[in-house]
């Protein structure tokens, strides 16, 4: 018999081999028993972890105080403070916003310096002295005098604090095997009385849980020189740091250990976030690819002004206020400009409420295209009430965000009207 005779009379390969049905099953089986294991192990230790990690608020905390809930569709915006060595003022805080149906974050970071009035205090100070102030206040204690400090200044929503000690950075950092940085300009610190003492020379090389933690807090060398735009430059610094732990944590090796890096981790963290979502979020994390994530420092220049009560001149960090809005509008509201102009918005209220053109002109002042009409006919929403235009929602969602940034509270109409020309946004009652 010929080779073609083997091959069949047609030239056809002949079939392979079938593999039992019954093989693949078990292999089937197998892998799936595998996948949920895994999961439920991952669930489990995490879940372990934020049951630690969760603060709720006091009870003797009031109402007016606290952090404001997240509304259906809202973005979850959380407060992230790193503590001095003191753990008295907040060294880094950072205002993140998540979108978990567009898997995107803004991150925006303030200034410590940053000059702020703050809140239960109504003094003018640096920043980070917020937290300060609320330290053993059952009250209004420090995690919430710091959030309302940054609602205030940004104009913003804030739902939940995150507070991380140094421990926390330390470990970890030595939990993910280091990490490796490239260090700018030579750095050589010493604080006797903090027990503080920072070497390196310019280069690539791989730190510790310690050595990083000194590398992003070091501001400046013994003799006054450091980075040429002095807390800019260091806050340059901690966010591309961040963002390589961020690629080193989501590496194959690394994901496998993350529930035993977070278990570790959890012991030195506070977070007033509940258990089920900050599950969620961790859960989240590693689907989450470098490019859907922002990072951004707060507008603003350094500057000196007189303090009254001192009589001395202080240094401060002062903010751009209307670059400020438009960052905030983007990272932390999740409103482009290019999408906005795109969506029409037609603004109801009822005869002679004021609020109707204040809402078209900040509606305006992010780039929709909004105009007030008649008012509606029949008896106000309880919530103010946003009926889409077709059946695609996002330019409604980002109407509902708009509001929301507002501080209105909002009802999502499913069926969209299909004489509409416009979203649809009718004022609550104010009765």
């Amino acid at each position: 018999m010929s080779y073609s005779d083997l091959l069949g009379r047609k030239g056809n390969s002949p079939p392979a081999p079938r593999r039992p049905r019954r093989t693949w099953r078990l292999v089937a089986l197998v892998l799936a028993a595998l996948i949920t294991a895994g999961v439920v192990y991952v669930v489990s230790s995490v879940g372990v972890a934020v049951e630690e990690i969760y603060t709720p608020i006091s009870q003797e905390v009031a109402p007016e105080v606290r952090a404001a809930p997240v509304q259906a569709g809202e973005r979850i915006n959380i407060l992230l403070m790193a503590l001095d060595d003191e753990e008295l003022r907040s060294d880094v805080m950072m205002l993140a916003s998540i979108d978990m149906e567009q898997k995107r974050v803004g991150v925006i970071q303030i200034p410590r310096d940053t000059r702020a009035l703050l809140a239960g205090k109504n003094k003018i100070e640096k920043i980070n002295h917020a937290y300060a102030y609320g330290v053993g206040d059952k009250e209004f204690p420090a995690n919430l005098r710091a959030l309302k400090t940054v609602e205030n200044l940004l104009d913003v929503r804030i739902h939940y604090t995150v507070v991380v000690s140094m421990d926390a950075f330390r470990a970890a950092i030595d939990e993910i095997g280091g990490v490796t940085v490239d260090i700018p300009i030579k750095m050589e610190y010493d604080d006797p009385y903090q027990d503080l003492h920072i070497h390196f020379e310019p280069g690539r090389q791989d730190l510790n849980g310690q050595q990083a933690l000194e590398y992003v807090r070091w501001r400046h060398n013994n003799d006054g020189t450091g980075y040429p735009d002095q807390d800019l430059g260091r806050i340059r610094a901690q966010q591309a740091f961040i963002r390589t732990v961020m690629e080193q944590v989501m590496r194959p090796g690394n994901l496998v250990t993350l529930p035993s890096t977070i278990t570790r981790v959890a012991r030195y963290v506070e977070s007033t976030m509940e258990p089920a979502r900050m599950g969620a979020l961790a859960l989240m994390a590693p689907s989450l690819d470098r490019s859907s994530i922002e990072f951004a420092t707060l507008p603003g220049v350094d500057g000196f002004l007189l303090d009254p009560e001192t009589e001395k001149q202080v240094s401060y960090y002062l903010h751009d206020p209307d670059a400020t809005r438009q960052l905030v509008d983007r990272l932390i509201h999740g409103i482009d400009p290019a999408e906005a102009a795109n969506v029409k918005i037609e603004v109801a209220a009822a005869p002679g409420d004021e609020r109707a053109s204040v809402v078209v002109a900040r509606l305006v002042s992010q780039g929709f295209q909004a105009t007030m009409v008649a008012p509606p006919a029949g008896s106000l929403p309880s919530k103010t009430r946003i009926q889409p235009r077709t059946k695609e929602k996002t330019q409604s969602l980002l109407v509902a965000r708009a509001l929301m940034a507002q501080g209105f509270e909002v009802e999502m109409v499913e069926e969209p009207d299909p004489n509409a020309q416009a979203v649809r946004v009718i004022l609550a009652d104010t009765q």
